[in-house]
């Protein structure tokens, strides 16, 4: 089972759109909020179509007889001609006193789906959805008893909220076209090694170095973005991605262009989700020195986690990768 969000997947959207040209409606379910443990989570989506005798499904919310009955519930809603609207949560075990609505899985916890059917008339929504995708231009969509709708976003916003979920008036609201982004300065070998560790973990990256024809920049073929720019740019280039959760990794080649980097993002009027300093305790002693020296503030400072990543012993640039990436997951799953 994928562990991104499905909603994030154009051609789940675009198989949508195929049956919506066709005139044929389908019932979309989205996870909107979930417990640890269960296999769903939120952002992860399944679509139902039901065409005379044949019944499709993709994406997925979890599995198993949950999804069954589900697809179940919404062929027939389609063939009756049914609008399906609703919020509903489904509990992950069973209840002798009837408590509680279950799911059929057995696995403990909860998912609370949100369900909406899909109509001809979505088509420009979900065109919009997919635009912003492919352009990467942060969106954010609601799903509530009105349906599927999508709005444009120019501020930052969280990536997931259920709002009223115990009302009529619950909506679910759900941030696009703007990933989770790792910013590299440093297009060295770690930079090369964290940037393929990032992508297989679906965060989007881009890499900033300063030095021409670097040979590990011509080599990068894993991040999304590469930039050959001063560091004194660097908090420029940061802040063009505005709108997305930020993850700053600092490792360049040399501590004073380590301090450019850190300078340039001190500049910023946006708050950063994270920002990791690589390099040994005096090395980063000496960098902290020459910030304060730069008028950088002890508070600003405190939000740098350095020496980078979990301690795990790493020595080679994969292994440095790696706990980084750990590192950065944990604030990731925090917020």
């Amino acid at each position: 089972m994928t562990n991104q969000p499905m909603t994030t997947n154009i051609s789940f959207w675009n198989t949508i759109i195929e049956y919506l040209e066709r005139k044929v409606s389908c019932v979309l379910y989205v996870v909107a909020a979930a417990e640890k443990g269960t296999p769903g989570n939120p952002g992860f989506a399944m679509a139902v179509s039901s065409e005379g005798s044949n019944q499709e499904a993709w994406g997925t919310i979890g599995g198993g007889i949950m999804e069954k009955n589900l697809r179940e519930e919404a062929a027939q809603a389609l063939t009756r001609g049914q609008h399906l609207s609703f919020l509903r949560k489904l509990h992950h075990y069973k209840r002798s006193d009837g408590s509680v609505q279950e799911s059929g899985l057995i696995c403990s916890g909860s998912e609370t789906i949100a369900a909406c059917t899909l109509t001809e008339r979505d088509k420009p929504t979900i065109e919009r959805i997919i635009t912003a995708l492919r352009e990467t231009q942060p969106l954010q969509i609601q799903i509530s008893r009105a349906g599927l709708a999508a709005t444009p976003i120019n501020v930052p916003i969280p990536r997931f909220h259920l709002e009223s979920p115990e009302s009529d008036g619950w909506c679910y609201s759900e941030l696009l076209g703007a990933p989770d982004t790792v910013i590299i300065a440093g297009g060295g070998h770690v930079g090369l090694a964290l940037s393929q560790q990032m992508v297989l973990l679906g965060m989007y990256v881009v890499v900033v170095d300063a030095r021409e024809h670097l040979e590990t920049m011509q080599q990068n073929t894993f991040a999304n973005e590469l930039h050959t720019a001063s560091y004194q740019e660097f908090g420029r280039i940061v802040e063009s991605y505005a709108g997305r959760r930020r993850f700053i990794v600092i490792a360049t080649a040399a501590y004073k262009t380590d301090v450019e980097a850190l300078c340039s993002l001190a500049e910023m009027p946006s708050v950063l989700e994270y920002i990791g300093l690589m390099g040994s305790k005096a090395k980063i002693t000496t960098i902290f020195r020459d910030m304060r020296l730069a008028g950088i503030s002890e508070s600003w400072l405190q939000r740098i986690s350095a020496p980078i990543g979990v301690q795990i012993n790493s020595d080679t640039p994969a292994e440095i990768a790696v706990s980084i990436a750990a590192e950065i997951i944990a604030a990731k799953n925090t917020h």
